[in-house]
């Protein structure tokens, strides 16, 4: 009995040989061997039990906007966090729970309609919700700890737990999860009433400054640095005079030094030798070390 029959046999609908970058977006990235998309926790429980029994790898992947996957793929099972998982409920006293595979924006906007306000400055952010929750995801002095009540997650075991907001050990760009492995399949958010077009105006205003300071309108992993202590990653970069900098068809932005953009058929090794040149630039020069925030599935 080959892989894809023990999948099929569990009634998983597990595909073969499935781009990556067509689920990333850098747009980068080979095949992986095996791909599934799970529209509850039952399927993704059942997948990961599949995947040991054949050890296999398993991977897991959201709107893929912080992830790099390889030129010669996944040799393993990648299981997307999509649209079939991304339920997003208003619940009593001011709590919205939303699946992981839920789009950031589409938790701001739902929280909007409803009149809730405190995920005004994560509008814009190009993350899933289990994404955000995994690398605690912020922008413009805002983190996703800052709304979080609590998280449910499949640990090392496979077993389904929850966890409090101070329990998630939220830091910057870090947070339980990441240590332990788990996989993020909800999160609730505790939330404040407003007037909804006082919440709207305040996400136009976030969204407006995302898009005037950030290249958009390129295929890129997003901020591909952590920030320093006492410094910013974009503005070292830009004090080297690494801005425009290019290996092959991935580029620094000009726009904004803190993106490695694709501009046209980058590979992982060009990204990864950009990556490089710019840590290596940087700590020659001013003596900050920059570490990546990218995800790289291998």
């Amino acid at each position: 009995m080959t892989n894809l029959e023990v999948f099929s046999n569990a009634k998983l609908d597990v595909r073969k040989n499935v781009q990556l970058k067509d689920y990333l977006s850098l747009k980068i990235g080979g095949d992986a061997d095996y791909f599934i998309e799970p529209s509850n926790v039952s399927e993704i429980n059942q997948a990961i039990d599949i995947a040991k029994s054949l050890n296999l790898k398993y991977f897991v992947i959201g709107n893929g906007s912080n992830t790099l996957a390889l030129d010669y793929g996944v040799r393993g099972l990648v299981i997307y966090l999509g649209p079939k998982f991304s339920k997003i409920e208003l619940l009593e006293n001011n709590i919205i729970k939303a699946e992981s595979g839920a789009l950031l924006k589409d938790v701001c906007m739902f929280a909007q309609s409803q009149g809730l306000s405190g995920m005004e400055p994560l509008y814009g952010i190009p993350a899933s919700v289990g994404g955000a929750i995994y690398m605690n995801a912020g922008a413009y002095d805002g983190e996703i700890k800052d709304v979080v009540l609590s998280v449910d997650f499949i640990d090392e075991n496979n077993q389904l737990n929850s966890l409090s907001n101070a329990e998630s050990d939220f830091g910057y760009r870090h947070s339980y999860y990441m240590d332990k492995a788990g996989i993020v399949t909800a999160a609730y958010f505790k939330l404040q009433v407003d007037k909804a077009e006082d919440i709207q105006a305040r996400m136009d205003d976030f969204l407006n400054r995302r898009e005037s300071k950030q290249p958009l309108e390129w295929p890129s992993a997003g901020s591909t640095f952590k920030r320093p202590n006492f410094h910013y990653a974009s503005a070292l970069i830009d004090i080297c005079g690494l801005k425009g900098y290019a290996i092959n068809d991935i580029k620094v932005s000009e726009k904004h030094a803190g993106f490695l953009i694709n501009v046209g058929c980058g590979t992982s090794k060009d990204f990864i030798d950009l990556v490089n040149h710019i840590h290596s630039t940087v700590y020659a020069q001013t003596g900050f070390k920059l570490d990546p925030e990218i995800q790289i599935l291998k």
